[in-house]
This record gives C-alpha cells, sequence and structure tokens, in this order.
C-alpha cells in the first residue's frame, strides 16, 4: 500500500481528505484512509483522540508513506510512520498555534501549540492551504524548507439545478423543504458552525434586510448560541439550520444560493489570514459572495472578484451596503463572470501539486 491518510474527521464531509485521496487513487497510487465515522464526531475532544490512536495503533497495513491531515492526527501518525520507517507529511490546514475557537483560551492554546511543535521534529514536509499561510509557518518554526501550498478548492463541476427553492425533496436526512419565497434573497453559509465565522454580524444586519432568508449548511458548537441570538433579534423566522451534509451533497446546495458568505471575523491569527474552501464552493457554483476584507481573501478577491469586500469591523452598515452592491444586476452579472476562473484553481490544478510531492516522497 501506497499512502496512508489519517484524519480526525468524518471523512464523507472532510472535502480536503477526500479531494487528496480521490486524486492520489486517480494517479494510480493504492489509498488508505482513516477517519471518524459521524457519531465518534459527536464525542468530546479527549475522547475523540484516545479512540483514534487506539484505531490506528491496531492497523496492520504497511504503507510507504503516512500524512497527517490534521493536528490531532498528528501524533498517531508520527508514531505509525516511525514503526514503519517511512517518511511523515502534515496537512497544516489551520494555523493550529493560533485558532479561533481557542481565541481567549490561553492555556489551552499554548498546551496545543506547544504539541504542535514538538510533533514537527518528525514531520518531513508540511503542507498549507494559503501562499500566505506558508510564509507565516516557515517563519513561525522556523522551518528548514517552505510548506507546500495546495489550495482548498474543490473538483470542477458544472452549476446544477438546486432543491432549496423547488418543492424536490431535500436529501434523504433531510425531510422538510423550505420555507422560502422566490422573492427572498437566499443568502448561505457553509462549514462548521463556530463564533467568529460572521453568522452573528450577518443575523444583526438581517434587521435591516426583511427580504432576506439565511440558510446554514453545518453544524458545531456555536449553534445553540447562535439560534439563540436569532430568536432575540427577531429573524429566527428567516433562519434555517440545515444541518451538516456529506461533501458529495454540497455543491447541489450550494447552486441555491443568491449570495455566499465568507465573513470571517479577526478573532485569531488563523481567521485573520484564512482562505477557506467555502469560497472557492461558492465560485464553483457561480455565486457570488461577502468577503471580510483580511489578508488573504483580500488578495483572492482583487484577483478574482467574484465578490464583494466588507469592512472587517462587519457592521450592519457595511454588510447591508455590500448586499446592496451584490443584487444590483450588473454587477451581480459581473461577480458571476469573474467566478468562472475556478476553472483555473479547482482541485485538478491542485491535485498536480499533491501528486508530485506525494510521489517526491515515495521515492
Amino acid at each position: 500500500m501506497d499512502v496512508l491518510l489519517l484524519a480526525v474527521a468524518d471523512v464523507t464531509r472532510d472535502a480536503r481528505t477526500l479531494n487528496l485521496a480521490r486524486a492520489l487513487k486517480a494517479a494510480g497510487l493504492s489509498v488508505d484512509v482513516v477517519g471518524m465515522s459521524a457519531k465518534d464526531s459527536e464525542k468530546r475532544a479527549i475522547r475523540r483522540w484516545w479512540t483514534f490512536n487506539k484505531n490506528v495503533a491496531a492497523l496492520t497495513v504497511r504503507p510507504r508513506l503516512v500524512v497527517a491531515m490534521d493536528l490531532f492526527a498528528l501524533s498517531a501518525a508520527r508514531s505509525y510512520s516511525k514503526k514503519h520507517a517511512v517518511h511523515l507529511l502534515y496537512d497544516m490546514r489551520e494555523f493550529y498555534f493560533a485558532l479561533g475557537p481557542l481565541a481567549g483560551k490561553g492555556i489551552k492554546q499554548k498546551v496545543l501549540a506547544s504539541h504542535e511543535r514538538r510533533l514537527l521534529t518528525d514531520v518531513h514536509d508540511v503542507i498549507v492551504s494559503g501562499e500566505l499561510d506558508a510564509d507565516i509557518v516557515q517563519q513561525h518554526f522556523s522551518l528548514p524548507k517552505r510548506p507546500v501550498v495546495i489550495l482548498n478548492t474543490p473538483p470542477f463541476k458544472d452549476r446544477i439545478p438546486s432543491p432549496l427553492r423547488s418543492s424536490l425533496p431535500l436529501p434523504i436526512s433531510h425531510s422538510n423543504t423550505l420555507a422560502i419565497s422566490h422573492s427572498n434573497t437566499l443568502a448561505g453559509y457553509q462549514g462548521v458552525i463556530h463564533h467568529g465565522r460572521g453568522l452573528a454580524p450577518f443575523m444583526k444586519a438581517m434587521t435591516l434586510m426583511p427580504d432576506v432568508h439565511l440558510v446554514v449548511i453545518g453544524d458545531g458548537p456555536a449553534q445553540p448560541d447562535l439560534a439563540r441570538l436569532s430568536e432575540e433579534l427577531g429573524v429566527a423566522d428567516r433562519v434555517t439550520w440545515y444541518g451538516s451534509v456529506p461533501y458529495d451533497d454540497l455543491h447541489a446546495l450550494t447552486c441555491g444560493l443568491d449570495i455566499g458568505l465568507c465573513l470571517i471575523e479577526p478573532v485569531s491569527l488563523s481567521y485573520e489570514y484564512a482562505l477557506p474552501n467555502k469560497l472557492f464552493e461558492y465560485m464553483m457554483a457561480g455565486v457570488p459572495s461577502l468577503v471580510t476584507d483580511l489578508p488573504a481573501l483580500h488578495d483572492h478577491i482583487i484577483r478574482h472578484p467574484v465578490g464583494v469586500l466588507v469592512d472587517r469591523a462587519l457592521t450592519p452598515a457595511s454588510i447591508l451596503a455590500a448586499m446592496e452592491r451584490v443584487m444590483q444586476p450588473t454587477t451581480r452579472e459581473a461577480l458571476q463572470h469573474a467566478c468562472r476562473d475556478i476553472h483555473d484553481l479547482s482541485y485538478e490544478r491542485q491535485a498536480k501539486v499533491a501528486v508530485a510531492l506525494i510521489r517526491e516522497h515515495l521515492s
């Protein structure tokens, strides 16, 4: 067996791991993926980590290369690579040393950062998801080699009809259709529901936008707080908590949006320099975006004007103004046209970098 991918995640919902595994298999390499089931993903973090490490230790496969797809898989990946005397790669998909969800939790963040730094000594190559990330990570850890950049982009797909606005049944895990008028502007967020992802500022702006309906595709720890906020603001009847879906179902839902939300709040260094996959998913669906004016996102929008930048303060007034710009017909047409740039950014392009890196370490 050529490559063992390890991820403390439900792989059916983990685009980065799923896309890499498929790209390597398409290149003729044999790949095994060890992740977590959806049931395991509901456990507390320490139990998930303990269960995952136990499962990896029990493996009998003999890979030629081990790849940790996140920090939480790195310890098990390091042990397994040492056991079989093979190279170890690490996909640092986030700045784990400065995570958004750990903002204000200094002790937890320091422990995690120390753990990562210690494990990095046995990593042969680091992978990141943006050019600015590569510069920051190399400097922060004094790495002898610049990290390899593999963008968080989806494989190319054509825009397709979406069930969001129609009377067609939604995917099997969602039995109800959405009560959305065709006159409503449908804004959407996809991803894990954490504080700092722009949902709270957008809900506050919805009080100024009575014709906007928000669909949140995903789940996560901040959902109860945000649901309460929507009630307090009087917009709960215009917010649909769709839930998490398998990655392969995501594109059809995204195609039903009028506007995609990428309103990252700069609560940590990780968020400050984020270039998340949701932005590329919106591009693939031809959906214009609202995007926070942060360094990596700013650079992307300048190169590929697929959305409107919103001041990092994310005030209701600034979000309203951006929404009005996006929905102006001539602006919207230009943004949708720019979404065609995804042809040059799709995972088929990223796969060439990924496969070359893997083959280098297999040799």
